[in-house]
């Protein structure tokens, strides 16, 4: 039996720790936090339960149900209710909803008729997905400026608290691209995959899942199952400070302590991998500081206001055209069950990204007068002054998908080979997503048990 070092106690590392454990193998997990679970937990306080990151996966999320099924979750998962399909944008003043159906898309006036019958062209726009194109000169070249401008911009803030002028169309929309490069158009490849993987899920025998999900309790609940099937073998507090091969295995110093692994993964964020890996593996270190990240401030809050005074949806997202700070808020409370007392509602707010990083830095005090007055220009609703619930700051929160990022990673996994047996995992590498994340952890296990195995093979033959 192998011993296997995990750095990251976040959903990435607990994934792959759990994997590696499920084959036979001992594993210690080296988690710097107080808690397990990095940004995927949810806090309980006072009635409310708030997400501390991501609010939700998509039902697409094949690698997530296989981790939920795996951790017999099944029954717990929690489909959003119907209103989370209210989607806003503000434009003009006020709050538009996103069109999701052909009869709403022509009555909307979130685009003018010029921008309506731009998009619908899409389909007849030539091919052209060039590998090192901006996403904005991927959607508007697809979709025209106006619908760039005013749907994708305010999605990309939404997901990665970003600029679309500075995120890779094919690093950070990979999906997308993709359809273009393999159809000539988004919109045609989109239906073709589609088609596809309806096929093959019917020929597996699963049922296609559609939406947004969370857990009875909180989205939370994933990360702390892993936690407890992990029991006695995650140790939180744990500040790894670096690591190196020593004797055919993997030396991990953390806390002035050291502990040897027969093979490693690293789930920390690219920042903190530098720092850990700047005596073994000094030609990552580049590669690791040049991948941004966004700092976010993330405000949960409630209103004196009845909960039937807000609207119903999921939220509401800002183009960063504006003088308005808030990327956008969550209607929290309306998604879920069990989120906010029955009186009350429950918002999170996103402040930050890359084209404002300084909002996320504002004192507590700023940040809750922004909720106050935005909030009230926004919704045309005598918010008032809100309670704030929760502020929380990160630093860097987002990894930022440049154009060039897949060669980036490519030369980071190429340089992580001169180390054996460590293998790396994070949403830093692929995309932001909890569902990147979690394959991330499946792919840095497979690799690592390939290792393993491989290494106990040649000791047999010898």
């Amino acid at each position: 039996m192998a011993e296997v070092v995990v750095v990251g106690g976040g959903i990435a590392g607990l994934t792959a720790a759990y994997k590696v454990r499920q084959a036979g193998h001992a594993v210690r997990v080296l988690e710097a936090q107080a808690f397990p679970g990095g940004n995927v937990r949810t806090i309980a306080r006072d009635g409310f339960r708030m997400e501390i990151g991501p609010h939700s996966f998509m039902g697409s999320s094949e690698c997530v149900w296989r981790l939920t099924g795996e951790l017999a979750l099944e029954h717990m998962a929690e489909p959003a209710r119907s209103a989370s399909r209210n989607r806003y944008i503000y434009r003009s003043g006020r709050l538009h909803p996103l069109p999701m159906s052909a009869w709403s898309y022509l009555r909307t006036p979130l685009l003018s008729w010029r921008a309506k019958a731009r998009v619908a062209f899409e389909p007849f726009i030539p091919g052209g997905a060039a590998e090192r194109e901006t996403a904005w000169e991927f959607f508007s070249r697809r979709f025209g400026t106006e619908a760039a401008t005013y749907i994708m911009s305010p999605f990309v803030s939404g997901i990665y608290a970003g600029d679309l002028t500075q995120l890779g169309a094919r690093a950070a929309f990979a999906k997308f691209w993709q359809f273009e490069k393999d159809s000539g158009s988004m919109i045609c490849g989109a239906m073709k995959y589609m088609r596809a993987k309806r096929r093959r899920l019917a020929r597996e025998g699963i049922a296609p899942r559609r939406g947004l999900f969370s857990f009875k309790g909180g989205l939370g609940l994933i990360t702390e199952s892993l936690a407890q099937t992990l029991d006695g073998c995650v140790h939180t507090r744990s500040r790894v400070e670096s690591m190196r091969y020593s004797g055919g295995r993997i030396l991990v110093k953390a806390d002035g302590q050291q502990c040897l692994g027969d093979a490693a993964i690293l789930a920390a964020p690219p920042q903190s991998a530098a720092a850990i890996l700047a005596e073994a593996l000094p030609g990552a270190l580049d590669t690791l500081h040049r991948i941004p990240m966004a700092p976010v401030a993330l405000v949960h809050w409630t209103s004196t206001l009845p909960p039937g005074r807000f609207p119903s949806g999921f939220g509401f997202l800002v183009p960063r055209l504006y003088d308005l700070k808030v990327l956008g808020t969550i209607f929290a409370s309306q998604l879920f069950s069990g989120r906010a007392p029955a009186d009350k509602a429950l918002f999170s707010s996103f402040f930050g990204g890359t084209q404002n990083p300084h909002a996320a830095d504002l004192p507590d005090s700023e940040l809750e007068d922004l909720v106050w007055r935005e909030h009230e220009q926004i919704l045309h609703l005598p918010v008032g002054r809100p309670e704030t619930l929760q502020i929380l700051r990160y630093r860097g929160a987002i990894p930022q998908l440049l154009p060039d990022h897949p060669e980036r990673i490519a030369h980071l996994m190429q340089e992580a080979g001169r180390l054996p047996g460590l293998y790396l995992a994070g949403n830093y590498l692929t995309g932001v997503g909890i569902e990147h994340a979690v394959e991330s952890g499946f792919q840095a296990a497979e690799r690592c048990l390939r290792f393993l195995h491989s290494r106990r093979e040649s000791s047999h033959e010898q």
